[in-house]
């Protein structure tokens, strides 16, 4: 159950033995790379680029597409919301997160959120149409303002591309262009909490020389349409309100497990369930060094790979191997040559290399030999013109 990062990476190692049968059941026909999904949201790659197809990304791989609305663990079956059961031996819950509230009024009906396409295409339209509305005199020159709540790595990326996106308008609004401004809220003392202290220092650097107003200790109270109010008292004004401020597990799958607040199912280190069920990625709640570990796309490709491993295991009649997570570091972009890169063992990168080495990595994961040649054709020309990518999404 699911396409994402984790249950793709099950089914290609599982799709490799020829006596096993792999169907994959997601409500979208494509899996997605969400670590580039602010880019879709800010202009810098069209959408196209991040999505691809399930059953070409796995050939010979049974693929279903339809939404799962009930796990029946005692008679082996999922249900579909068209109302068809599919039986299975083994089941790899793999469904990935959604944007969470924790909540806060005002944000669910005022803010945008950027969990999928959709979202994605919805903040994008809205950050280009502004200029046209302001341009117009439809809108107060107010509406340019953007502002990111939540200062982790997509707040810090999403933010970093909005003021490179705003930047780049002066081309195409020089009477306009400089009322834009992009402000990053967050609520604890520091951006990127979860990096050194150093990266995090290094990264507010590089965001406030880029033009990004910076709000840290600044807890979000209440929102309101173009309105986000601080528990401090502060109100900030803008015409887009962006939500990075966290995610959690899909609340349909608390049943099959006991959960932690951010409806994480919690496992056992074979990643199952008291029941036998599999649960990879950001739904499966697992301790490492004290923590739970967190939800990010390398933990969910480990994953993946070790429960293709433990369903062999199964099916030959060996025993079970405890998952064991190889941290591998962790890295935010901040904007052209501007990035901060953490490697196990201490060693830490920024500016142009830690650059260079996301973009690579990032390339790398990429499903699909075309989707890499645009992404890399389009990130060259970006850089070349400073431009704006693709804008098919926003015509009327």
């Amino acid at each position: 159950m699911g396409a994402g990062f984790g249950g793709l990476a099950a089914a290609r190692k599982l799709s490799q033995q020829k006596d096993i049968n792999v169907t994959v059941v997601d409500k979208h026909p494509y899996q997605l790379f969400s670590p580039l999904l602010y880019q879709v949201a800010t202009g810098g790659l069209p959408e196209d680029d991040i999505a691809y197809p399930v059953r070409a990304a796995i050939p010979g791989v049974s693929f279903r597409k339809g939404e799962v609305t009930k796990v029946n663990s005692n008679s082996n079956s999922i249900t579909l919301a068209d109302q068809s059961t599919i039986e299975y031996d083994q089941l790899v819950l793999a469904t990935g997160s959604t944007g969470t509230t924790f909540g806060v009024p005002g944000v669910q009906e005022n803010a945008l959120q950027m969990k999928s396409i959709l979202e994605a295409r919805v903040i994008k339209k809205q950050l280009l149409g502004m200029y046209e509305e302001v341009e117009a005199g439809h809108k107060p020159k107010e509406s340019l303002k953007v502002v990111v709540i939540g200062a982790g790595p997509t707040g810090v990326e999403v933010s970093g591309a909005v003021a490179e996106l705003q930047k780049s308008m002066k081309h195409e609004f020089p009477n306009i262009y400089k009322m834009a401004s992009v402000t990053l809220v967050e609520a604890g003392p520091r951006v990127l909490p979860m990096f050194h202290e150093k990266s995090s220092k290094h990264a507010q650097s590089e965001l406030e020389d880029i033009g990004v107003v910076v709000k840290t200790n600044s807890a979000v109270d209440r929102m309101y349409e173009t309105d986000v109010h601080l528990k401090g008292g502060e109100i900030l004004s803008g015409g887009t309100l962006i939500w990075a401020a966290g995610v959690a597990a899909y609340q349909t799958w608390t049943s099959l497990g006991e959960t932690d607040r951010s409806n994480r199912i919690k496992i056992d280190e074979n990643l199952q369930t008291s029941a036998g069920i599999f649960v990879i990625g950001d739904g499966a709640h697992l301790q490492f060094k004290g923590n739970p570990l967190p939800m990010i796309a390398p933990v969910a490709l480990q994953m993946g790979k070790h429960v293709a491993k433990q369903i062999m295991s199964l099916k030959n009649n060996k025993p079970l191997r405890p998952f064991k997570y190889t941290d591998k570091g962790q890295m935010a972009t901040i904007g052209r040559r501007r990035a901060v890169v953490e490697m196990p063992g201490g060693l830490r990168m920024h500016g142009t290399i830690a650059w260079l080495t996301w973009l690579a990595l990032h390339v790398f994961y990429l499903a699909g030999g075309r989707n890499r040649i645009s992404v890399i054709a389009d990130w060259m020309w970006n850089y070349i013109a400073w431009g704006v990518g693709p804008r098919r999404t926003v015509i009327d």
